[in-house]
């Protein structure tokens, strides 16, 4: 499995006391995870305190045949339709938009002092790739087991979430200067400024970010 290329430019810019090498984070997991299951063609990590995901694909085993969006714009209304009297058929719906490649899934979150601080989750090209050992990955990677889930995301919505990740850590790098430039100028906290910074946003009816983008401009 490769790192998705904005996964390595997020890694390059990462800094974060909780996790001292995210890309060894991953690399171990890989490690586990395709030796436990070896149609594994994918995993994500995500980092929940700070919104951040990476993911490690193998972009050949997940890369759509040239004419599966002509045959999906085709036949999916029909399909809908006929699922919509089946509730047993939901699943099968459910495979049929699944990101190419992909099969099945886990999702694994990982507790530390009774927190969730990130999730991990394992993609396969084969529907039961999973079967019997969720337990010993569970083991393996020291994740939390009632809180294990199978095919959960066979969209692939961690992909999509670390495709954004260097965006965010821009944002994150914007907000971090516009809150300390109001620590400075109003003498007070950065967790004091972060709130100021918040509320301002709320009562201008603005995101953050535009609101740390203003206050760069003035106090900048």
């Amino acid at each position: 499995m490769e790192l998705l290329p904005q996964s390595r430019e997020a890694l390059d810019e990462y800094v974060a006391e909780a996790v001292d090498d995210v890309e060894e984070l991953l690399r171990v997991i890989e490690g586990w995870a395709t030796r436990a299951v070896p149609d594994c063609v994918a995993l994500s990590v995500t980092l929940l305190d700070e919104d951040l995901t990476f993911t490690l694909v193998d972009e050949e085993a997940t890369r759509p045949p040239e004419d599966a969006d002509a045959r999906g714009h085709a036949s999916g209304a029909a399909r809908e339709r006929a699922y919509a009297l089946d509730e047993a058929g939901w699943a099968d719906m459910a495979r049929e938009r699944a990101f190419a490649g992909i099969a099945s899934t886990v999702s694994l979150p990982v507790v530390e002092h009774g927190r969730a601080v990130l999730t991990i989750d394992l993609y396969a090209s084969t529907a039961h790739a999973f079967r019997d050992r969720v337990d010993g990955l569970v083991d393996a990677l020291g994740a939390w087991q009632a809180g294990a889930v199978t095919n959960a995301d066979l969209s692939f919505e961690t992909l999509r979430r670390a495709e954004l990740a260097p965006a965010l850590l821009r944002e994150q790098r914007l907000a971090d200067v516009a809150v300390g430039l109001v620590a400075a100028r109003m003498s007070v906290t950065t967790h004091d400024a972060a709130a100021l910074l918040d509320e301002a946003a709320e009562q201008a009816g603005v995101t953050r970010i535009q609101a740390a983008c203003v206050v760069r401009v003035l106090l900048g």
